[in-house]
C-alpha cells in the first residue's frame, strides 16, 4: 500500500490542534472509528488501533522505537525528572530497570495488600455519612501513605501529602495546555510548577532520610537503589523516588474514584463486592497479604473492568527510529506513534457492550480480548513496573470501602473524565451510607 494512511485535515494553518485540544478523547475515539487502524492524526503523528499493531509497537519493537528523545529530554529537564528510570532509554534504562526490579516480588503485593486493608480501614472510620464528600483528597492520602510506607518503610506526614498533591495538581495543569512556554518566561504557573518541585524535593530528601538505615525489608525499593552498582548520585535518586511515588500514587488514586464512580452507579455490583469482602474479611487473618487478594475475584474483575473504561493511562506515545510499517503503510523515521488505551479499550471489536460496565467479562471463559486490546498499564518491557502492586492496593482498598459503606453520587451529571497526563475523574462528589455487616454479607 502507498501514501499517507488517511486522517482528518483539520484547520489549514493549524491543522486538527484545536479538535484535538478540545475533546482529546472524542477526537482520537471518532479518528479511529472513521478512518481506521492507521491514522494520520497529524503531519508526524499517526494512531494505531489494531491490537496486533499496539502490541508489536510496545512490545517487539525494541530498536525501532524510543520513549524519549534526547530532544524530549532537553525540553523537559527542568520541568520533570530527566534522571528517573521512565525518563531513559537504551542501556541506561536497562540498568535502572534491572537495578529496581528485584525489589518488585511477590512480598511487595502482599505487604501492598496488607498496608492498603489498613489505610482503608482507618479512612472509613473518619469519613462521614450522608453528607456531600468530595473524596479525592482523603483518596490522595490514603494512596499517598500506602505507597511511601509499602517503598520506603516510611509514611508521609499530612504536610507532605499535601506538597505532592501541589505538585501532581502542576503538572496535570500543565499536561492539560496546547502551550508549552519557556522556562525562563516568568509565567505563574511555571513559578508554581518550580516552587511545588522544590516542596517535593524537600519531602523526598526527608523520606529517604528517614528509611536509609531501615531493615531491607521494610524499604525495599529504596533498599535496591541505593545497593545498586553503582550507587545513584542524590540527583539520580530524587528522580528515581519522585516518579516511583508520583506515578504509584496518581495510579493508585484515579483507579480508587473512578470504581467508586462505577459501584455508585450500579448498586447491585457494589452490594456484590460488598458481600464478597464481609466473607473474604471473616475468614483473612491478620497480616494475610496475597491471601486476601485471592478471596477477592469479583473485586478484582470489578476494578479491571473500571480499568477498561477509564484505564490510568489514556494515551501512550513512541517516536519512530527507523522506518517501520503498519497496516501496510511506511511510517517514516521521526513520527509519533500513538495508541490510546480509551480509544481500543471502547472498541466493539474487542470488548462486547464496550460502553458497558461488566466486570463478569474477566471471569474466565471464552472472549477475551487479544493481548494489545487491553493494557491499562502498557505492554512489553517498557510496563509500568509496578502494576501489580497498583492493581492489588486498588482492590483491597475498594473492597475494605464497599464493605463499609453504599455510594451514591451527588451529581451524576457533573462526572466528566479529564484527560490529563492520567484520566481523572472531574466532579465526582459522593454521599456515604454506612452499610450493615449483615446487609454486605446478604
Amino acid at each position: 500500500m502507498s501514501g499517507d494512511p488517511p486522517g482528518p485535515q483539520g484547520d489549514r494553518l493549524t491543522g486538527n490542534l484545536h479538535s484535538f485540544t478540545s475533546d482529546p478523547l472524542g477526537f482520537l475515539t471518532d479518528c479511529a472509528r472513521e478512518y481506521g487502524d492507521v491514522v494520520n492524526i497529524s503531519s508526524h503523528n499517526v494512531l494505531l488501533g489494531d491490537p496486533g499493531d499496539i502490541e508489536r509497537m510496545l512490545v517487539d519493537r525494541e530498536g525501532v522505537f524510543a520513549k524519549t528523545t534526547a530532544e524530549t529530554r532537553q525540553r523537559t529537564r527542568k520541568r520533570g525528572f530527566p534522571r528517573a528510570m521512565m525518563n531513559s532509554e537504551g542501556a541506561d534504562w536497562r540498568h535502572k530497570r534491572t537495578r529496581v526490579s528485584p525489589a518488585f516480588t511477590r512480598a511487595l503485593v502482599a505487604g501492598a495488600a496488607d498496608l492498603a486493608h489498613q489505610e482503608a480501614s482507618e479512612l472509613a472510620d473518619r469519613w462521614p455519612t450522608g453528607e456531600p464528600l468530595d473524596p479525592a483528597p482523603a483518596v490522595a492520602r490514603l494512596a499517598l501513605r500506602t505507597v511511601t510506607k509499602l517503598m520506603f518503610g516510611s509514611a508521609m506526614s499530612d504536610e507532605d501529602v499535601a506538597a505532592v498533591s501541589r505538585l501532581v495538581r502542576e503538572i496535570m495543569d500543565v499536561s492539560l495546555s496546547p502551550i508549552t512556554l519557556p522556562d525562563w518566561v516568568p509565567a505563574p504557573r511555571a513559578v508554581r510548577m518550580r516552587r511545588a518541585l522544590r516542596d517535593v524535593d524537600r519531602v523526598i530528601a526527608g523520606v529517604a532520610g528517614r528509611s536509609h538505615a531501615a531493615d531491607p525489608s521494610a524499604a525495599p525499593v529504596l533498599r535496591a537503589l541505593l545497593d545498586g552498582d553503582p550507587a545513584p548520585s542524590q540527583e539520580e535518586l530524587r528522580d528515581e523516588l519522585a516518579t516511583l511515588v508520583l506515578s504509584g500514587f496518581e495510579t493508585t488514586k484515579n483507579a480508587v474514584l473512578w470504581c467508586c464512580e462505577q459501584l455508585a452507579r450500579h448498586p447491585a455490583v457494589a452490594d456484590r463486592v460488598a458481600a464478597e469482602a464481609t466473607a473474604a474479611e471473616t475468614t483473612a487473618a491478620e497480616g494475610a497479604g496475597a491471601g486476601r487478594l485471592a478471596a477477592l475475584p469479583f473485586t478484582d474483575a470489578v476494578v479491571r473492568e473500571t480499568m477498561r473504561l477509564y484505564p490510568p493511562a489514556w494515551l501512550t506515545s513512541r517516536e519512530t527510529i527507523e522506518e517501520v510499517e503498519f497496516g501496510g503503510y511506511r511510517i517514516a523515521p521521526g513520527t509519533t506513534v500513538t495508541v490510546s488505551q480509551w480509544v481500543t479499550h471502547r472498541d466493539p471489536r474487542w470488548h462486547a457492550d464496550p460502553a458497558g460496565f461488566r466486570p463478569e467479562r474477566w471471569l474466565g471463559g471464552a472472549g477475551q480480548p487479544p493481548r494489545g486490546a487491553y493494557f491499562p498499564f502498557g505492554l512489553g518491557p517498557r510496563a509500568c513496573i509496578g502494576a501489580a502492586v497498583a492493581g492489588t492496593e486498588v482492590t483491597v482498598v475498594v473492597a475494605e470501602l464497599c464493605r463499609r459503606f453504599r455510594f451514591e453520587l451527588d451529581d451524576p451529571a457533573a462526572v466528566r473524565p479529564r484527560p490529563a497526563l492520567s484520566l481523572q475523574p472531574s466532579g465526582l462528589g459522593l454521599r456515604l451510607r454506612a452499610r450493615q455487616v449483615a446487609d454486605a454479607a446478604g
